[in-house]
Protein backbone atom coordinates (compact mmCIF):
# COMPACT_ATOMS: atom_id res chain seq x y z
CA UNK A 1 0.00 0.00 0.00
CA UNK A 2 2.93 2.55 0.95
CA UNK A 3 4.09 2.55 -3.11
CA UNK A 4 0.96 3.68 -4.14
CA UNK A 5 1.16 6.80 -1.75
CA UNK A 6 3.96 7.47 -2.95
CA UNK A 7 3.32 6.88 -6.70
CA UNK A 8 0.15 9.20 -6.24
CA UNK A 9 2.63 11.86 -4.73
CA UNK A 10 4.89 11.87 -7.27
CA UNK A 11 1.52 12.31 -9.51
CA UNK A 12 0.33 14.65 -7.94
CA UNK A 13 3.21 16.74 -7.48
CA UNK A 14 3.63 16.63 -11.51
CA UNK A 15 0.23 17.89 -12.41
CA UNK A 16 0.20 20.18 -8.93
CA UNK A 17 -3.27 19.39 -7.78
CA UNK A 18 -3.35 21.56 -4.51
CA UNK A 19 -6.48 19.91 -2.92
CA UNK A 20 -5.15 16.44 -4.23
CA UNK A 21 -1.76 17.03 -2.32
CA UNK A 22 -3.42 18.25 0.94
CA UNK A 23 -5.78 14.94 0.51
CA UNK A 24 -2.06 13.02 0.25
CA UNK A 25 -0.60 14.60 3.45
CA UNK A 26 -3.93 13.76 5.54
CA UNK A 27 -3.61 9.62 4.26
CA UNK A 28 0.18 10.18 4.88
CA UNK A 29 -0.43 11.49 8.50
CA UNK A 30 -2.81 8.60 9.09
CA UNK A 31 -0.35 5.36 8.27
CA UNK A 32 0.61 4.00 11.01
CA UNK A 33 4.55 3.35 10.97
CA UNK A 34 5.17 0.64 12.87
CA UNK A 35 8.26 -1.08 11.30
CA UNK A 36 10.94 0.27 13.47
CA UNK A 37 13.94 -1.89 12.68
CA UNK A 38 14.18 -4.56 16.17
CA UNK A 39 18.04 -4.57 15.21
CA UNK A 40 20.94 -4.40 17.47
CA UNK A 41 22.34 -1.32 18.37
CA UNK A 42 25.18 -0.42 15.70
CA UNK A 43 28.24 0.15 18.20
CA UNK A 44 29.42 -1.86 20.42
CA UNK A 45 32.40 -1.53 22.47
CA UNK A 46 34.86 -3.09 19.96
CA UNK A 47 33.33 -0.46 16.80
CA UNK A 48 34.60 2.70 17.77
CA UNK A 49 37.04 5.99 16.62
CA UNK A 50 37.83 6.41 13.07
CA UNK A 51 40.84 7.02 11.11
CA UNK A 52 38.86 9.36 8.89
CA UNK A 53 39.76 11.27 5.30
CA UNK A 54 38.47 14.34 6.02
CA UNK A 55 38.59 15.88 9.34
CA UNK A 56 35.07 17.73 9.79
CA UNK A 57 31.91 16.22 8.50
CA UNK A 58 30.99 17.01 4.57
CA UNK A 59 27.42 18.46 3.91
CA UNK A 60 25.15 16.98 2.20
CA UNK A 61 24.67 18.65 -1.11
CA UNK A 62 21.24 19.00 -3.05
CA UNK A 63 23.11 18.36 -6.37
CA UNK A 64 24.25 14.92 -4.70
CA UNK A 65 21.65 12.12 -6.34
CA UNK A 66 19.72 10.12 -2.65
CA UNK A 67 22.25 7.17 -2.66
CA UNK A 68 25.58 9.41 -2.21
CA UNK A 69 23.32 12.01 0.43
CA UNK A 70 23.02 8.72 2.42
CA UNK A 71 26.37 7.24 2.11
CA UNK A 72 27.81 11.04 2.88
CA UNK A 73 25.82 10.32 6.13
CA UNK A 74 27.57 7.29 6.88
CA UNK A 75 30.84 9.44 6.27
CA UNK A 76 29.99 12.10 8.40
CA UNK A 77 28.89 9.41 11.30
CA UNK A 78 32.29 8.11 11.18
CA UNK A 79 33.94 11.30 10.84
CA UNK A 80 32.20 12.82 13.90
CA UNK A 81 33.37 9.38 15.45
CA UNK A 82 37.60 10.27 14.77
CA UNK A 83 36.90 13.97 16.06
CA UNK A 84 35.43 12.03 19.53
CA UNK A 85 32.43 14.43 18.54
CA UNK A 86 30.18 11.73 20.11
CA UNK A 87 27.14 13.90 20.09
CA UNK A 88 27.07 14.63 16.58
CA UNK A 89 28.15 11.15 15.94
CA UNK A 90 24.92 10.26 18.52
CA UNK A 91 22.98 13.06 16.62
CA UNK A 92 22.97 11.11 13.02
CA UNK A 93 20.37 8.69 14.68
CA UNK A 94 16.55 8.82 14.07
CA UNK A 95 15.09 10.95 16.93
CA UNK A 96 17.94 12.86 17.94
CA UNK A 97 20.22 9.68 18.63
CA UNK A 98 17.06 7.62 20.00
CA UNK A 99 17.28 4.93 17.36
CA UNK A 100 20.52 3.61 18.26
CA UNK A 101 18.54 2.21 21.58
CA UNK A 102 21.21 3.71 23.62
CA UNK A 103 21.62 6.64 26.03
CA UNK A 104 24.03 8.95 24.89
CA UNK A 105 26.40 8.10 27.75
CA UNK A 106 25.98 3.88 26.54
CA UNK A 107 26.35 5.24 23.04
CA UNK A 108 29.92 7.20 23.80
CA UNK A 109 31.03 4.66 26.09
CA UNK A 110 30.70 2.27 23.30
CA UNK A 111 33.82 3.37 21.83
CA UNK A 112 35.98 3.70 24.51
CA UNK A 113 38.01 0.41 23.85
CA UNK A 114 38.71 1.30 20.47
CA UNK A 115 41.77 3.73 19.14
CA UNK A 116 41.03 3.42 15.58
CA UNK A 117 38.27 2.84 12.74
CA UNK A 118 38.20 2.46 9.21
CA UNK A 119 35.22 2.31 7.56
CA UNK A 120 34.19 1.02 3.35
CA UNK A 121 31.01 1.69 2.36
CA UNK A 122 29.25 -0.19 -0.26
CA UNK A 123 27.24 -0.06 -2.79
CA UNK A 124 24.03 1.22 -1.82
CA UNK A 125 20.78 -0.57 -2.41
CA UNK A 126 18.33 1.26 -3.89
CA UNK A 127 15.89 3.82 -2.21
CA UNK A 128 12.67 1.89 -1.51
CA UNK A 129 9.65 4.47 -1.06
CA UNK A 130 7.47 3.50 2.23
CA UNK A 131 4.22 5.25 3.18
CA UNK A 132 5.82 8.70 3.37
CA UNK A 133 9.33 7.94 3.65
CA UNK A 134 12.05 6.43 1.88
CA UNK A 135 14.11 3.90 3.18
CA UNK A 136 17.98 2.90 1.68
CA UNK A 137 20.16 -0.32 2.77
CA UNK A 138 24.11 0.63 2.61
CA UNK A 139 26.63 -2.30 3.06
CA UNK A 140 29.75 -1.23 5.38
CA UNK A 141 32.85 -3.25 6.28
CA UNK A 142 34.69 -1.67 9.87
CA UNK A 143 38.38 -2.35 10.78
CA UNK A 144 39.22 -1.12 14.03
CA UNK A 145 41.90 -1.64 16.42
CA UNK A 146 41.49 -1.95 20.23
CA UNK A 147 43.52 0.03 22.92
CA UNK A 148 45.37 -3.27 23.59
CA UNK A 149 45.84 -3.23 19.64
CA UNK A 150 43.98 -5.96 18.67
CA UNK A 151 42.55 -5.86 15.12
CA UNK A 152 38.95 -6.38 14.32
CA UNK A 153 36.60 -6.65 11.37
CA UNK A 154 33.23 -5.91 10.88
CA UNK A 155 30.66 -6.33 8.34
CA UNK A 156 26.99 -5.67 7.69
CA UNK A 157 24.40 -3.03 6.74
CA UNK A 158 22.75 0.36 8.04
CA UNK A 159 19.61 1.13 7.04
CA UNK A 160 18.73 5.29 6.35
CA UNK A 161 15.36 6.37 6.45
CA UNK A 162 14.27 10.25 5.68
CA UNK A 163 10.57 11.80 4.68
CA UNK A 164 9.65 12.15 1.51
CA UNK A 165 8.86 15.49 -0.01
CA UNK A 166 5.67 15.91 1.62
CA UNK A 167 3.71 18.77 2.24
CA UNK A 168 4.31 20.03 6.24
CA UNK A 169 7.81 17.91 6.07
CA UNK A 170 10.22 20.36 8.00
CA UNK A 171 14.38 20.50 6.04
CA UNK A 172 15.33 17.98 9.10
CA UNK A 173 12.43 15.48 8.85
CA UNK A 174 13.92 15.52 4.78
CA UNK A 175 17.47 14.78 5.74
CA UNK A 176 18.80 10.85 5.59
CA UNK A 177 18.99 9.37 9.05
CA UNK A 178 20.71 6.31 10.76
CA UNK A 179 17.45 4.14 11.14
CA UNK A 180 18.81 0.83 12.32
CA UNK A 181 21.89 -1.28 11.70
CA UNK A 182 22.97 -4.77 11.37
CA UNK A 183 26.74 -5.64 12.00
CA UNK A 184 28.40 -8.60 13.17
CA UNK A 185 31.99 -9.03 14.00
CA UNK A 186 33.85 -11.30 11.12
CA UNK A 187 36.87 -13.90 11.61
Amino acid sequence: MSKIYFYLYIWLKQHSIAVGGMLLAIAIAGCNNSAKSQLPAANTPSVANLIASSPTPASVSATQSPEQQAVQVIRDYYSAIARRDYKQAYSAWEGNGAASKQSFEQFKQGFANTTSVAVEVGKPGRPDPGAGSIYIDIPVTITTVTTNGTPQRFRGSYVLRRVNDVPGSTSKQRRWHLYSAKITQVK
